[in-house]
């Protein structure tokens, strides 16, 4: 065609085409971008460009989770570092929130002995690198002592919001930061510090805190674990929180322990409290009325008292009285008083009898149930043939929903209570796969869920392996649910068969749309007979899931791939999979590692981090084996950079650490 029969146009002319477009078009192509490509796109070329992109990222969120549906690519976060680009120094001067959750994007900040990434940068305090920083989340995972000061001193002018979680005090720096916050006085409006299993052994090494040298002046919400029962009468001292309004105090837990701490209360004092909301957990029911006798809340709204224990009913018509008469808390609203009281079983009768004493709320929203107790291993390991006495608990409670992390044992728990977001459920008999429905239909609230810890004795262990599941688990649907952990390790088998575990992972798999982590063992997953080897999972993906993390591979460190799941079907079955971890025991370095990460790099498309034997501190011949350690780790890295995904260095990383974990990061 003659070259006049073309349209012609300029750069002029397309700029003027592209202005011209409606904001709601903008925005919708803005929508299908990262924040990091839209700001490396397009910020900066006009006002009105720059106004929309505003609009659409009011609120910045760096997140190091990679669940997000914005994972962090290695090259994305060196551009962002560097700082060399105009669109790079804005972004990070806008980003007000900030989550650090362990993986090798947090570690950048985190960890520099770790980190992959080094530039003058990284030296630099959050105040500095983040001058908009108003909210912060750190794990246990991501934080060490050799990071605090570096992240939080000096202490940024912006922030506002501290959210510190861990699984256990024992494998946390739970109290160092805490320390950290106490001795320079880190203040901020909202300051969480949260352990999810809140016990420590008795020969745990942890620091018993003097509350009195605490200075908050600007703290308004906190959120935190104290030992003693005194301490709660330091924290509401006007001279050490002047601001606190908002306070939720749970007691540090004793293993071997009925529940909670048997610390009395001495020298209380009467004094007065602005607090407007208040949760206490973990106290004894004596101690809770001490403590109540001698405060003055006049501006109390909200009360919540969860795990208040006592070994009798004693107490409970003095706890009825008290809030009959409300002579501490005139401002406190009956639908506003929620709590979860504790009690021996055995009391069930004593309650029943009793039960008519007049409640200063409504009797409709008072109920009881007989919680089961979980016994200890050992106890089922002794009692091989005579299945031992079943032990419960009688709780009252507020037919009212209840934010804490639960363990629930077997079937019999508590029906009429609202299920809370975080549960842990565990079992020593089967009877029938009906119990089993009937149960998980109880967790479509959860937000996580963890199932482990399932065993009895011989005869309940065989009787278990004769359950044979039911299709009518296909109605299941649990649509809440975010994080799930299925047993861990291989000791599941001694109460399940292996078929058993794929029928009930299953069924678990196809009932939650909405799962974006999976902690399992490796073989439920990595082996040949997985629940995804059938194909299923490929035609109706999880593509919700987002980060995997393979627990306790029992290959005695070496991989056979002739065992191993075609992991084209497997990624056929997460797509959209951009985190994948092993941990628990060691895989060796060796040439079918390495083919075996080749095959999952090249097949998981959206693979952002992966990493081999995390958090590995052990070598196969220790010390002895540091060369030979080395000289695999030399083969496995040279055999991966001639993958394609893999070939540049400047975009992709791979790293060691002085053991055996071998990181990815894509």
């Amino acid at each position: 065609m003659p070259e006049q029969y073309y349209p012609k146009h300029n750069s002029e002319d397309m700029t003027t085409s592209l202005e011209s477009l409606p904001n709601e078009l903008w925005l919708l192509f803005m929508s299908f971008l990262t924040p990091i490509n839209l700001y490396r796109a397009l910020i900066g070329l006009n006002n009105r460009i720059n106004c929309l992109i505003s609009t659409m990222t009011s609120h910045l969120v760096l997140d190091t989770s990679q669940c997000a549906n914005n994972s962090i690519r290695f090259s994305d976060m060196r551009q962002l570092l560097e700082g060399k680009d105009y669109w790079s120094k804005y972004l990070l001067s806008l980003i007000d929130t900030v989550r650090l959750t362990g993986t090798l994007a947090s570690d950048v900040f985190c960890d520099q002995y770790r980190s992959p990434i080094e530039f003058p940068s990284m030296n630099t305090s959050f105040s500095i690198l983040f001058p908009s920083l108003r909210r912060l989340y750190v794990t246990e995972k991501a934080i060490d002592t050799r990071s605090l000061s570096r992240i939080f001193l000096p202490l940024s002018k912006s922030l506002r919001f501290f959210h510190f979680s861990a699984k256990r005090f024992s494998t946390s720096c739970y109290f160092d930061i805490l320390d950290t916050f106490t001795k320079h006085e880190l203040s901020l409006t909202s300051m969480v510090f949260e352990v999810k299993n809140g016990c420590i052994r008795d020969d745990d090494s942890y620091k018993n805190y003097e509350w009195k040298k605490m200075y908050w002046s600007n703290t308004v919400h906190l959120s935190l674990f104290i030992e003693r029962s005194n301490d709660l009468f330091v924290l509401l001292d006007p001279h050490v929180l002047p601001c606190l309004t908002h306070l939720c105090v749970t007691f540090i837990q004793h293993y071997g322990r009925y529940i909670g701490n048997y610390s009395s209360m001495e020298n209380a004092i009467n004094i007065t409290s602005y607090l407007r909301s208040f949760q206490i957990c973990h106290m004894s029911l004596e101690n809770l009325l001490r403590f109540l006798l001698s405060v003055h809340m006049p501006l109390l709204e909200k009360l919540t008292m969860i795990e208040i224990y006592d070994n009798t009913l004693n107490y409970l018509n003095d706890f009825q009285q008290y809030f009959k008469l409300k002579k501490n808390m005139p401002g406190l609203h009956p639908s506003s008083l929620r709590f979860l009281l504790r009690f021996p079983g055995e009391l069930v009768y004593q309650w029943e009898k009793n039960r008519s004493f007049e409640w200063p709320f409504e009797n409709t929203n008072i109920d009881y149930c007989l919680d089961e107790i979980s016994l200890s291993y050992g106890v089922y390991w002794h009692s091989q043939l005579q299945t031992p006495e079943k032990k419960y608990s009688l709780i009252i409670f507020t037919r009212s929903t209840l934010n804490y992390h639960r363990t629930v044992h077997n079937y019999s728990f508590a029906m009429n209570i609202k299920q809370t977001s975080s549960m842990k459920w565990t079992c020593n008999y089967l009877d029938n796969s009906q119990q089993i429905f009937d149960s998980l239909t109880q967790f479509i609230t959860a937000k996580e869920l963890e199932i482990n810890d399932w065993i009895g004795t011989s005869l309940q262990n065989a009787s278990a392996k004769q359950v044979v599941f039911s299709s009518c688990f296909n109605q299941l649907r649990l649509n809440a649910l975010r994080s799930l952990t299925f047993f861990e390790t291989e000791n599941a088998e001694k109460f399940l068969l292996k078929s058993q575990l794929c029928s009930f992972l299953q069924l678990i798999l196809s009932s939650v749309p909405q799962l974006v982590k999976l902690t399992i063992n490796w073989e439920c997953i990595m082996n040949f007979d997985s629940v995804f080897s059938n194909g299923q999972f490929a035609a109706a993906p999880l593509v919700s899931l987002r980060h995997l993390h393979l627990r306790h591979f029992t290959g005695r460190g070496r991989l056979d791939l002739s065992k191993l799941i075609d992991i084209s079907i497997l990624s056929k079955s997460l797509p959209q999979l951009t985190s994948l971890w092993t941990s628990g025991w060691n895989i060796y370095p060796d040439e079918n590692l390495a083919k075996l990460i080749a095959s999952i790099v090249t097949h998981f498309e959206q693979l952002t981090e992966f990493i081999i034997n995390k958090g590995s501190n052990s070598r196969h011949l220790g010390v002895q084996g540091i060369e030979l350690l080395r000289t695999q780790q030399q083969y496995m890295e040279s055999f991966l950079r001639n993958i394609d995904k893999l070939r540049d260095s400047n975009r992709t990383s791979i790293t060691w650490t002085h053991f055996t974990e071998f990181r990815i990061w894509l």
